[in-house]
């Protein structure tokens, strides 16, 4: 067996792919292959890609050369912008939306290109499908892409402001999946706008929490899903940095912002 390599590891899922029946989810899945397909292509960093489709999504192994900000300044606009374009003159029920989930490490691949094991593949899996990345793909429904990232990809891009990465384009979050029993620390990353307030938030702002007789839904319930994602909605459409004592506010609609000044911004921090 092939000793591991270091990969950095995109794990994506079409929202709401279950719809519609098999045309739709043929139609979403090669407008998908396709926009990747393009993307690895026209990347400015030489080296072979691994992809394997997984259900309603595909596993990404990119190559060491290809520096892990570019993946993030580099692939997610571009994957973003792709999509945009796909859906430029599709049905509202036939838009394509993904949620991605992208961690780093040591990766064990065979002879053949085979992906065989290695945390980050499970790690970035569990990244896309957490309550907070199906949270604010609710919550901005607009969104083309919704990211995920592990902490060490964060710490090894965005504190440097390489290739432009700054603080306030990620929410710091506790990215939970309780069924598979994985909680970690993690950054929500909506490309070319600010991430929505969600409820695992980490950085005080969290959605805050009430009464109602769903909050006794168990952890993962759908029920308590939508609920968080419903207050995560409002949260964005009406948030006003200056009654929470920040100096930047933003305000979201679908897939665009509009950024309101009250002072000199602080240049700490992760969220947005």
């Amino acid at each position: 067996m092939e000793l591991p390599r270091h990969w950095t590891v995109v794990s994506s899922d079409i929202v709401n792919s279950s719809a519609g029946g098999y045309p739709r989810q043929s139609d979403l899945a090669t407008a998908v292959e396709q926009i990747i397909g393009g993307i690895e292509h026209r990347c400015p960093y030489p080296g072979s890609w691994i992809r394997r489709e997984r259900g309603d999504g595909e596993l990404i192994l990119i190559p060491a050369g290809v520096p892990i900000a570019w993946v993030l300044a580099g692939f997610l606009p571009r994957l973003r912008q792709e999509i945009l374009d796909h859906n430029r003159n599709k049905h509202p029920d036939h838009l394509l939306r993904l949620r991605v989930g992208i961690d780093c490490g040591d990766v064990s691949v065979d002879t053949a290109g085979v992906p065989r094991g290695g945390d980050a593949i499970v790690d970035a899996a569990r990244l896309r499908d957490c309550g907070a990345s199906r949270e604010a793909a609710v919550a901005v429904p607009g969104a083309p892409v919704v990211a995920v990232v592990s902490d060490a990809v964060y710490r090894r891009v965005v504190p440097a402001n390489a290739l432009g990465m700054e603080p306030w384009m990620f929410r710091s979050v506790r990215a939970v999946v309780p069924d598979k029993t994985f909680r970690a620390h993690a950054w929500l990353h909506l490309p070319s706008q600010p991430p929505p307030a969600v409820s695992a938030a980490l950085d005080g702002r969290e959605v805050p929490q009430t009464d109602d007789r769903s909050a006794t839904a168990p952890a993962g319930d759908p029920r308590d899903v939508a609920r968080r994602a419903r207050r995560a909605a409002d949260t964005h459409r009406t948030y006003d940095a200056r009654q929470q004592g920040d100096n930047l506010g933003q305000i979201a609609y679908g897939d665009h912002a509009t950024m309101i000044n009250h002072g000199p911004i602080s240049g700490g921090g992760g969220s947005a």
